[in-house]
């Protein structure tokens, strides 16, 4: 029987490079992004429908939620499923609580936010036909469409944040274990090491050098749709890519969204 667990955190923060190492081990599956957190969403909101609430069937409903992970995942192989969504938003994490039968363990993945923030505005210089580039005509611009949370729309980085807020809270650092993206690339034995150790699984040992892209399941990121290859890692060793972000970012900017490290205490 599958077990289900959960990755969230910012992007840019080692999603791709994580889920390489972990999916050498035959019997984990660590997703791309995924659907699964708004499919459940999106059919829990049929409760606020009138249909609904004239003739109102929640067993039937929460029936079809809980079982979306079984049916979604049922043809995959992998004893254990880690789903990468932005699963600490509310909305989300509460559909999580309510459905999931095993034990929920979320693993996070964060990065100082500037640096985040510089390697998408790093990457769009590099890719003309990267999204940023057609809602930003300069660095603040695209960094401002990232945090955005206005009437347009809630910024991807953003909503990550938000999740990141959410899991946190004392309440539910239970469920969590973060890992910080130096840790990833710098300790990066000891780092999978302790994601075995809080998953309390098997271990498995694993590579460090001639990774391979992200596959699983016959299936691997269309990063086309982007404009630009932003799921691409580097194979032949894991190594941070070094720069200064003070010669991608201006320093208004820098200001502007530092001190967002909240998992680190340090607003």
């Amino acid at each position: 029987m599958q077990k289900y667990f959960f990755l969230t955190g910012l992007s840019r923060a080692g999603n791709t490079l994580f889920a390489s190492i972990m999916n050498q081990n035959k019997n984990i599956a660590v997703t791309g992004n995924s659907i699964i957190s708004d499919l459940m969403w999106r059919i829990d909101s049929v409760k606020n429908e009138e249909e609904y609430i004239n003739f109102p069937n929640e067993k039937s409903i929460d029936s079809i939620i809980d079982n979306i992970l079984p049916n979604y995942y049922g043809s995959w192989s992998q004893e254990y499923i880690i789903d990468r969504s932005t699963w600490g938003l509310l909305d989300f994490f509460k559909l999580l609580k309510k459905h999931i039968k095993n034990e929920i363990k979320i693993i996070i993945l964060v990065r100082d936010m500037v640096e985040v923030l510089a390697s998408f505005v790093k990457f769009s210089n590099e890719n003309p036909n990267f999204f940023l580039n057609k809602v930003g005509k300069n660095a603040e611009e695209k960094c401002d469409f990232l945090m955005r949370y206005n009437e347009t729309g809630i910024g991807q980085v953003y909503a990550q944040l938000s999740s990141i807020k959410n899991l946190i809270q004392e309440e539910n650092k239970k469920y969590i274990h973060i890992i910080e993206y130096n840790d990833l690339v710098n300790n990066t034995e000891k780092t999978i090491d302790g994601v075995y150790n809080f998953l309390n699984i098997p271990k498995f040992h694993h590579k460090f050098t001639n990774l391979s892209q992200l596959k699983v399941d016959n299936n691997m990121y269309n990063d086309d749709v982007l404009g630009g290859k932003l799921h691409t890692i580097r194979t032949n060793k894991i190594k941070k890519n070094e720069y200064n972000v003070n010669d991608v970012l201006p320093q208004t900017v820098i200001n502007k969204y530092s001190g967002l490290n909240i998992w680190r205490n340090e607003t």
